[in-house]
């Protein structure tokens, strides 16, 4: 399970809340410590993706700094109001920060959670969901999370599914991104696991749809839901390696 990459991840979350500093992990190695079940042979955990609030930035490059990392000067300087990339030369890792907020094929707000190490569940479900180019470790870690979790169903994640249906509800695009890539976990499953597996993944499916379904639309999303298609509802944004 790749304990030492994730153990790093984690200490540098420690290391962070040591300096008051809200950092907080995505990506695959969020979602393997929220399913510490889930079997992928073959998947690896290269880089580590995580989260700051806004205009902490320097904060981060002390951090940074202090563990050993080198900043990516350059790329900071053009993007770090966004998001910015840090190198552990020693163990050969990239750590990709987003700052203030997540934003690829759509953005995405971030919140924390009672998690002590990841951002909450729904916006890690949805930054895994939103990428319209779905890729295989992708898929994995959607069906990973909504089926080990049990998101459509079960009552601790209540908390998650209102944020769903507030997020979803809000963005037109999101909302379609999403549900398309729901399908292409549940597609992904009959591919790579057991009928018992793909029976329950299509229960949490459905249940979320289903709240998605009922959920509250604002304008905006109306407004859009109206053009559809037609018009192009994601980015292609180019692409940093992301685990």
């Amino acid at each position: 399970m790749h304990h030492d990459i994730i153990q790093s991840a984690t200490m540098l979350v420690d290391a962070a809340r040591a300096r008051a500093l809200e950092l907080r992990l995505l990506g695959g190695i969020a979602v393997a410590l929220h399913c510490p079940n889930s079997v992928n042979p073959g998947r690896s955990y290269r880089d580590i993706d995580a989260y700051i609030p806004a205009k902490r930035q320097a904060e981060a490059n002390t951090l940074f700094s202090a563990n050993g990392f080198v900043a990516d000067k350059q790329f900071n300087l053009l993007n770090g109001d966004t998001r910015m990339l840090f190198f552990d030369p020693v163990h050969q890792r990239q750590v990709d920060v987003f700052v203030g907020g997540f934003r690829m094929c759509h953005p995405i707000p971030i919140s924390t959670s009672s998690h002590p190490y990841t951002i909450a569940v729904a916006e890690l479900l949805l930054t895994k969901l939103q990428i319209y180019q779905l890729n295989p470790k992708d898929a994995h870690d959607g069906c990973a999370l909504l089926h080990e979790l049990r998101i459509g169903t079960s009552p601790d994640q209540q908390a998650t599914r209102d944020r769903l249906a507030q997020l979803c509800g809000a963005d037109w695009g999101l909302w379609r991104t999403f549900t398309l890539n729901l399908e292409r976990c549940v597609a992904y499953a009959h591919s790579h696991h057991d009928v018992q597996f793909v029976a329950e993944l299509q229960n949490e499916v459905a249940a979320v749809r289903n709240v998605l379904a009922n959920a509250p639309k604002t304008l905006g999303y109306k407004m859009r839901a109206a053009i559809g298609e037609k018009v192009q509802w994601y980015e292609l944004p180019e692409e940093v390696d992301r685990e």
